[in-house]
């Protein structure tokens, strides 16, 4: 890092983190490129010709990412393939970061059942075409010999992307190829300047200020400099890896008068902005100069002309739709005009230097400019060298019309694979209110945006029929115009050929998987708050990771502390994908959810009670739970995409209404009689069994002195032991629910309530959940 000239002091020991993860994008420039291995967390997406696959979890230090029921790629923390499509590696394939070109090794594993020697290396840097655009990428090959014969996988890995792009195998490892048709993941924060202090127009009786603010961007801060009245007086630049945030701090002597100071950076790809503050520094009168006999002198000269630095356009502060911009102006007066310079965004685009100094100088010029905001200065000097200048900040918001971009597939593809997907970018500078994904005039996808945003990428996985099939991708602005985009795709069902496909990997062992939920705080303030459901949930997920003997990775947990917070769309992530895309047939599934429930009036006339009733997540809306809560017939879908032929649901929320328990009502809804009928629709199907924590008509009751909700601390008791009622060391189900419903009722009949635990479906004999220790 350079010297720091006048005093700027840049606060270290900030990292620099691209995209929120430690990922160096290789360089552009340079001999050796380079990339270090990235990080994922849950839900991030790979959307890829052959689906969409999602990181649902992260165990044995490998990453599981899901495209549906039996569509997994389990990849190692180095990327390495591991399992995948009739592939199992073991060890994963290898793979040595950073990447650069010329790296490899060799290994032995055991591919196929077979004894397998593995030759990696890194064979090149260059360009990669997929559907999802053009990147950079580092061309990596696995060569594969022993158990079958030789073959050889190729992988393209793009550190823009952070992901692998495209992949080909030769041989019994063709069906890992694919390519990626879009990327999904937030762009780097754009360039931006923050200035604290001073404020824009501020006066001052003192010379001396304070300059206070930060530089950031997601792509590196590669250079800051700052000026005063044109003279820079501190610059900063970065030799190695550029930070995403650079504070500013320096003390500013300001001159008499007005003042402009200007805050210049530039990012790591040359991208500048500017921030710029008019400052005044009015100078205290002098005391009156004491009684003296008057001095006769000979009159001054009469002065030159006042200096006028004049813009007539643009006007300062304004909105365009158009990035053209005429600057108009008039230099003139003082002792001449001997040079006029003006720059955009820090970059200068004209200069007029004079050999005699003029009287005037006109300012006529045609910009161009950047999106966002966009500084514009005009510097002139006066034949005796004095400096003015002239700040004018103009916004220019590029108009977009309502588009669809297909970026998967083609028009008019054949394709000889049923299962693909849908990949589209819809833009529009009035925002994205809703998309809907037809296929043969069937609806298989549609999304809201509650905020629409400018540019929304859209994925659909779907199923093609034999011969012709029709594609649409329809999109709708807030104000309701519509645009549509169709493709045409030819399936060709492949003909029959027999292959010798490698050992399928041995049949997964029986699992458990849950998902806790607990709701305490929710986003209206006409929901009332509770207590004691983020203890109930946290108190469940020990148990079920301790005692129950869960994997931790297999219990999923959602309340108010966790970092995904149980709002509506992360409840239906939770139980209709994470618990799908994992649970196999042979698995046990339990759901937890401690929170309000709610009834609002049937529009659809199927509940006999007249009552529809929700689950309900921190960001409900209480007069509006059709759209923002969570149907407990939408129950009914989930248990049909779980394949688990066991699944257990505990549910500390009640529906009548009443004040005083987890339940509440909507302004629209009278009190009336809740009947259970829906519990009795859920469990109808095999395998599906709901308790919950009262009758319908009841409410669920918190109690300060347990410090949990009544059902949920009985639940908890009994999972610890309590609940063995045959003392033969394993807690079960129906042992469970008879302890709960005897302990529940009682305690609720000593401090005056009504509450009596229900259960409804069952299970095809004993469902042992745990043994209880010592016994």
């Amino acid at each position: 890092m350079k010297g720091i000239r006048g005093g700027l002091t840049l606060l270290a020991g900030l990292a620099f983190l691209a995209c929120s993860d430690p990922v160096a994008t290789a360089a552009s420039t340079g001999p050796t490129p380079r990339a270090e291995r990235p990080t994922y967390t849950l839900g991030e997406k790979w959307i890829r010709n052959d689906g969409v696959y999602e990181l649902i979890r992260i165990e044995k230090d490998q990453y599981i990412f899901s495209a549906g029921p039996g569509q997994e790629i389990h990849l190692s923390k180095d990327l390495g393939v591991a399992m995948g499509k009739g592939s199992v590696f073991d060890p994963p394939l290898p793979l040595t970061w950073p990447l650069e070109v010329g790296k490899w090794g060799t290994t032995k594993g055991v591919w196929g059942g077979s004894q397998t020697g593995f030759v990696w290396s890194v064979d090149a840097y260059e360009d990669v075409r997929v559907p999802a655009g053009t990147f950079k990428a580092f061309r990596i090959s696995h060569t594969i010999s022993g158990g079958y014969a030789a073959t050889t996988l190729k992988s393209w890995y793009a550190p823009e992307a952070r992901q692998f792009v495209k992949m080909e195998g030769g041989g019994n490892l063709w069906r890992l190829g694919f390519q990626v048709v879009a990327i999904d993941r937030p762009m780097p924060a754009p360039l931006a300047i923050v200035l604290h202090e001073p404020k824009e127009q501020v006066r001052l009786t003192i010379p001396g200020l304070m300059l206070a603010g930060k530089v950031t961007s997601g792509k590196g801060v590669a250079r800051v400099t700052v000026t005063l009245n044109s003279a820079e007086v501190a610059r900063q630049e970065e030799k190695g890896t550029p930070k995403s945030e650079v504070p500013i701090s320096m003390p500013l002597t300001l001159l008499e008068g007005r003042n402009i100071l200007l805050v210049t950076a530039t990012d790591s790809e040359g991208t500048t902005r500017q921030e710029a503050r008019t400052l005044f520094y009015d100078k205290p009168a002098p005391a009156p100069p004491s009684t003296a006999p008057p001095v006769v002198a000979t009159p001054p000269a009469p002065p030159p002309p006042p200096f006028q630095l004049m813009l007539t356009a643009p006007p300062d502060q304004a909105r365009l739709e158009r990035e053209a911009l005429a600057l108009a102006g008039l230099v003139s007066g003082g002792k001449g005009v001997s040079r006029v310079i003006v720059t955009l965004n820090g970059v200068e685009v004209s200069r007029q230097d004079e050999r005699a100094p003029q009287p005037a100088l006109p300012v006529n010029l045609a910009l161009k400019l950047q999106e966002g905001p966009n500084t514009l200065v005009v510097t002139a000097t006066e034949a005796d060298g004095k400096i003015h200048q002239e700040v004018r900040t103009v916004y220019y918001e590029k108009m977009i019309p309502l588009s669809v971009t297909f970026q998967y597939p083609e028009s008019q593809a054949r394709v000889t694979d049923e299962a693909t997907v849908v990949a589209a970018v819809v833009t529009s500078s009035k925002g994205v209110a809703k998309v809907r994904v037809t296929v043969n005039g069937v609806e298989v996808h549609q999304q809201a945006e509650r905020t629409p945003p400018k540019s929304l990428v859209v994925t659909a996985p779907i199923t093609l029929r034999d011969g012709i099939n029709a594609i649409v991708v329809s999109a709708s602005e807030p104000d309701g115009t519509i645009r549509q985009e169709v493709r045409t795709v030819f399936f060709d069902k492949p003909k029959v050929t027999v292959t010798v496909p490698p050992p399928p990997p041995p049949p997964p062992a029986r699992d458990r998987w849950a998902v806790v939920v607990g709701v305490g705080r929710y986003e209206s303030p006409d929901i009332p708050r509770l207590r004691f459901t983020v203890p109930d949930a946290e108190a469940i997920y020990q148990i079920l990771t301790g005692p129950a003997g869960f994997k931790p990775e297999r219990v999923f947990l959602l309340t108010d502390k966790t970092e995904r917070k149980p709002t509506l769309r992360n409840l239906k992530w939770a139980l209709g994908t994470f618990l799908a895309r994992s649970a196999q047939k042979d698995d046990t599934v339990l759901i937890f959810f401690a929170g309000h429930g709610a009834p609002e009036v049937d529009q659809r006339g199927i509940e006999r009670d007249g009552l529809a009733k929700y689950l309900v997540p921190a960001d409900a809306d209480p007069d509006d739970l059709y759209s923002t809560a969570l149907p407990m017939d939408e129950l009914q879908t989930i248990f049909g995409r779980i394949e688990a032929e066991r699944v257990v649901v505990f549910l500390d929320a009640c529906y009548s209404g009443a004040a005083g328990g987890r339940t509440f009502a909507s302004k629209k809804t009278r009190a009336v009689n809740v009947d259970d009928l829906f519990l009795e629709r859920l469990t109808r199907s095999k395998g599906r069994a709901i308790i919950t924590a009262a009758r319908p008509n009841e409410v669920s009751l918190e109690l300060g002195d347990l410090g949990h909700g009544l059902f949920t601390y009985h639940l908890v008791r009994g999972l610890q032991g309590a609940a063995d009622l045959n003392r033969d060391g394993i807690v079960s189900l129906q042992e469970l629910y008879e302890y709960v419903e005897q302990q529940v009722s009682q305690k609720a009949r000593a401090v005056g309530g009504n509450q009596h635990p229900v259960m409804k479906g069952e299970l095809e004999g004993v469902l042992p959940l745990l043994t209880v220790k010592g016994r």
